[in-house]
């Protein structure tokens, strides 16, 4: 069965689509080669590569318009298409692919592009908002049986999910012996992270430095109950959030419980403004690597504690577990009185 879909089109309901492909896509044993005829302004380069930038397969659509790979063999995954400088996430078989329409480098929005011998729901860079439709753990039993454990492991990785359960169930579908693929293992790494972001979890521990020049690790304050507060000087919201800590802070303290916020601002010297501006009465620590501007290259300690965006406070029990993520206000207070019970 041939698909055909606009490229720049987004998938509204991720389960319904997994239904349709799940019961009608049947697969061939070729080698995947990609031809078709796209009308372009100027010779274009049209490139397969894979999760690591490396490339697989690569062409010129010259003024005639038409194109044609070689024939190989690749593991099934995802993979990136590149015309010209503009980029797509793709998820690609041994099954000869054919593209056709109109391509502007300039403008590639008024682009338009038709696919056949592909998935379309594998197809879409950011068809799901993290976090915000369920969809992919809503997956049925039946639908769970059809998807392959490449397409499983794509589906992952094109989703993007910040969920444990949805990444931890798309992983089980997926034997051992078959997490070969670059998105497999991409997969099985998320799912390690994301395993210490649920409640319950042991909270990775981190060293920085506090005014002082002083290392401190999260390590250092077990037994108590930590409020772990992320932010920037530059972070109105940031800032705001922290005189309603102030407040929880004057009403609940005493010994079982520490405040700590860990500044990512980019300079010490913005950091130390910010210390001598609020004056605030707990750990202040900084994070020298401060806030990377791609969010498609967290830092280290957003990567280990799950967030994109700050303010970001979590709440630790007294055995260094997680017991509240991304809280703000009262529900800082509920989650401090909840572990004292």
């Amino acid at each position: 069965m041939n698909y055909k879909l606009i490229i720049m089109t987004k998938v509204k309901n991720l389960l319904l689509t997994i239904l349709l492909l799940c019961g009608t896509t049947v697969w061939g044993n070729n080698g995947l080669r990609i031809s078709g005829r796209i009308k372009v302004l100027k010779p274009t380069t049209l490139q397969i590569k894979d999760m690591n930038e490396g490339v697989v397969l690569s062409c010129i659509i010259g003024t005639n318009n038409t194109f044609s790979t070689d024939e190989i063999n690749i593991i099934p995954d995802v993979y990136k298409l590149y015309l010209g400088e503009t980029e797509q996430n793709i998820y690609l078989e041994n099954n000869p692919v054919t593209i056709n329409g109109y391509f502007d480098e300039k403008n590639p929005e008024q682009s338009s592009l038709s696919f056949t011998g592909i998935d379309p729901f594998l197809t879409l860079q950011n068809y799901m908002p993290a976090e915000k439709d369920p969809d992919i753990a809503t997956i049925s039993t039946s639908v769970k049986g059809k998807l392959t454990p490449s397409m499983a492991s794509a589906l992952a990785y094109l989703a993007d999910v910040n969920d444990y359960q949805s990444n931890k169930m798309l992983l089980d579908m997926i034997p051992e012996q078959d997490r070969k693929s670059l998105s497999a293992k991409w997969l099985v790494n998320r799912v390690e992270i994301l395993s210490h972001q649920i409640i319950g979890a042991e909270c990775p521990d981190f060293t920085f430095t506090d005014a002082n020049g002083k290392n401190v690790s999260l390590k250092d304050f077990r037994g108590k109950i930590v409020v772990l507060d992320f932010c920037a000087s530059w972070c109105g919201p940031c800032r705001k959030e922290m005189r309603s800590m102030l407040t929880i802070y004057n009403e609940l303290k005493a010994d079982d419980l520490e405040f700590i916020s860990v500044s990512l601002d980019d300079s010490e010297a913005k950091w130390r403004k910010m210390l001598d501006e609020e004056k605030l009465p707990w750990v202040m620590l900084w994070d020298k690597t401060g806030f990377p501007k791609n969010s498609k290259t967290p830092s280290a300690i957003q990567t280990d504690y799950g967030f994109y965006s700050i303010p970001f406070l979590v709440v630790i029990d007294k055995e260094g577990k997680l017991a509240a993520r991304n809280v703000r206000g009262e529900q800082v207070r509920e989650a401090i009185l909840k572990i004292r019970q």
